[in-house]
């Protein structure tokens, strides 16, 4: 009785490694996942480049207009800062030689030495510096605006690229030509027509 039991269990083992073999050995069939095809969605498109530029691009699979959008961003903030800055610096010289309301007893000189980004330094007056002022102000504005209409054209090219990446080309476009009969109340009569019709899929 013990023997049994002993060969029940040193054979036990041998034949779970059998069976083992026998599942490894048999074909089993390969499933492969399923992959969805990337939807693009004009409307996500558009939110992504209102608040991100440049992320609708991305959003599109457009990577090559990454570059161009922040490029431009780029480039009108340099812009913007340089005339800011100088702005800020005239500014400045034009408040030292303008009257002050609030100091009367303030005699304003008629010039200023005002130093120039080329190591010069020039004597310049009211008119001189508010002209400067007013100019670089002006170009700065302009500047941001930029930005604004740079902004504009990033989530519109976002939102017309996703329309026409899912814009179908495909060559089935059907003409359906019907003839239709109508009965008119007013005149009490019939009327033949003919109906034209455009399936676009």
């Amino acid at each position: 009785m013990y023997f049994r039991y002993l060969l029940l269990v040193l054979l036990l083992p041998f034949s779970l490694s059998s069976m083992d073999l026998k599942d490894s050995l048999a074909i089993k069939p390969v499933i492969k996942p399923v992959v969805k095809p990337y939807k693009i969605i004009p409307r996500k498109a558009t939110l992504k480049s209102l608040m991100i530029p440049g992320w609708g691009q991305l959003y599109n699979r457009q990577y090559w207009k990454l570059p161009l959008v922040a490029g431009a961003f780029v480039s009108l903030g340099m812009i913007a800062n340089w005339n800011d800055v100088r702005y800020t610096k005239y500014r400045d010289f034009y408040y030292q030689v303008s009257t002050h309301p609030d100091d009367p007893k303030y005699v304003p000189p008629t010039t200023v030495a005002v130093p120039y980004e080329d190591g010069t330094i020039r004597d310049l007056d009211v008119n001189q510096l508010k002209r400067l002022t007013d100019g670089y102000r002006r170009n700065r504005d302009y500047t941001f605006i930029g930005m604004v209409l740079a902004w504009t054209l990033n989530v519109v090219d976002a939102n017309v690229s996703a329309h026409l990446k899912t814009f179908d080309v495909s060559d089935d476009i059907s003409l359906k030509v019907k003839p239709t009969l109508d009965y008119q109340p007013f005149s009490q009569s019939l009327v033949s027509g003919l109906t034209l019709s455009f399936n676009f899929k």
